[in-house]
């Protein structure tokens, strides 16, 4: 067995990565909020939500029902993602470094919050992790060897991309900035190569550019709201220093890991006096830190509060350019050294999310949600002498679990506000009505502003039961509108 290991360090590396980070999750008893959001776009196959494009959605859904509707379904899901882009890493990194060198490249990953922690909440961040060295390696493959199946493929993820993530874009355009700097790339605009990777990454993403034009571009509101311009009214000049420092600092703090398994685990090495090509570090430089720098600059020009989550697919060049551009020579001993302190962050990371999985009560993490779904649903067919139950309205999280659990699947409306939820029919939901639910008094209060004909609240009550029996129970108000 250990021999095995020894002569084949990345495959159980990524067999005992997705064991941990696909079981672990299943000590909690309710999906995270991003991945039940995902599965409920999803089974509405529309071209767009009122978050994100549809691509996360699209995926979650078809792995949610090739399972059953088992939970485990969509941590495997995510961890598909992570391992997807674990593997494309290694290719792109053979490009650059020997196999074995590759092969810790990625592992070193492993102490990157984001490919391990964070990974269990499927959402389209953990898409990216895929998407984002699938991209690359394809382009890095189409500069090289100039064949029309590399540009082709390209276009495709870089379509991809922008079809999960609209943040996606500051790849594309690092990968624009490389072909403008580096003259040997240059040289490709006067191919076809280039124009046919931009025509099939429209075509991929024409779609959902002809949804958001009938929807007024709505989406595109959310995504600029959510980078927060407001705070620091008495000195507005600071937000564009803070801001970005903030969203560097958080970076560097959820990478520290890698960093710390690299140099302890060099530290003692003799320094290697050839990594890679002055070619390829202007490469793996651009591409791997261009992303960052253009979000930094956007942040501190525009003086806009970036969520530290936008930094998942950052690290994902970080492996090889530690071992590019901090070359050591790989001794039995280093290597030894890297395996423990992966494994160590593997074992630290999992055990803080067990116990925050077993100890914790929140509802986030431990709602029976069928059982409250089907408790809704009855609410409804109490009070609604025989109406179907075709909407639930109000506070994300309460009306996303009935959605997805309840037996009728009625749609939801989030906030109840029909202009935020457009591609549902504004005539069908109020002529059908709907159950509201809301988490607090003056919650309900602020859905009464939006929805006029709302009756007076009631209250349930619901159980949050963790793995070693600690028991919440959460107050829930509800109503009903137009009924």
């Amino acid at each position: 067995m250990l021999s095995y290991v020894k002569k084949h360090p990345l495959i159980c590396f990524l067999s005992i990565h997705f064991l941990v980070w696909t079981l672990l999750p299943l000590l909690r008893h309710s999906l995270p909020m991003d991945s039940i959001e995902a599965v409920v776009w999803g089974q509405y196959c529309d071209l767009g939500t009122n978050k994100h494009p549809p691509l996360s959605g699209f995926l979650a859904y078809w792995f949610y029902a090739l399972g059953g509707g088992r939970h485990i379904m969509i941590y495997a899901l995510s961890q598909v993602c992570v391992l997807l882009g674990f593997v494309y890493i290694y290719k792109l990194a053979c490009n650059f470094l020997s196999k074995e060198k590759a092969a810790f490249a990625v592992m070193l990953l492993e102490g990157v919050i984001y490919y391990g922690f964070s990974a269990p909440e499927y959402n389209v961040n953990v898409v990216s992790l895929a998407l984002w060295p699938m991209t690359v390696y394809y382009f890095y493959k189409a500069l090289q060897g100039g064949k029309n199946i590399d540009w082709i493929f390209t276009g495709l993820f870089a379509g991809l991309n922008l079809l999960n993530k609209y943040v996606s874009g500051v790849l594309l355009l690092a990968m624009l900035v490389y072909m403008i700097v580096d003259k040997s790339a240059r040289r490709k605009f006067l191919t076809f190569g280039p124009y046919l990777t931009a025509t099939v990454a429209i075509a991929v993403v024409a779609p959902h550019i002809y949804w958001l034009w009938r929807h007024d571009f709505f989406v595109i509101s959310y995504f600029l709201g959510r980078g927060e311009s407001g705070g620091f009214a008495s000195f507005p000049l600071l937000k564009h220093i803070v801001y970005p420092l903030k969203f560097l600092a958080a970076q560097m703090v959820f990478g520290l890991g890698a960093l710390l398994i690299y140099f302890i685990a060099t530290r003692k090495a003799e320094k290697e006096a050839v990594a890679v090509s002055a070619d390829d570090k202007l490469f793996l430089q651009i591409l791997g830190l261009a992303p960052l720098l253009i979000m930094l600059a956007v942040s501190m020009l525009g003086g806009i509060k970036f969520k530290s989550m936008w930094g998942f697919p950052l690290w994902y060049m970080g492996g090889i350019m530690l071992f590019a551009f901090f070359p050591r020579y790989i001794t039995e001993n280093v290597k030894r050294r890297l395996f423990v302190g992966v494994y160590i962050i593997m074992l630290l990371m999992a055990t803080v999310l067990a116990c925050v999985y077993t100890f914790n009560k929140s509802d986030k993490l431990h709602l029976n949600a069928p059982e409250y779904a089907l408790t809704i649903e009855n609410l409804w067919l109490r009070n609604a002498d025989g109406k179907p139950f075709k909407y639930v309205a109000g506070d994300v999280w309460w009306t996303d679990n009935v959605a997805l659990y309840a037996p009728s699947a009625p749609k939801p409306v989030i906030w109840g506000d029909i202009a935020k939820n457009p591609w549902f029919d504004e005539a069908d939901f109020n002529a059908s009505g709907a159950l509201v639910l809301a988490t607090g008094k003056e919650e309900y209060n602020g859905l009464k502003k939006v929805l006029d004909n709302l009756s007076e609240p009631q209250i349930i009550e619901v159980d949050c039961k963790n793995p070693v029996g600690k028991i919440k129970r959460k107050t829930i108000y509800y109503g009903f509108y137009n009924l």
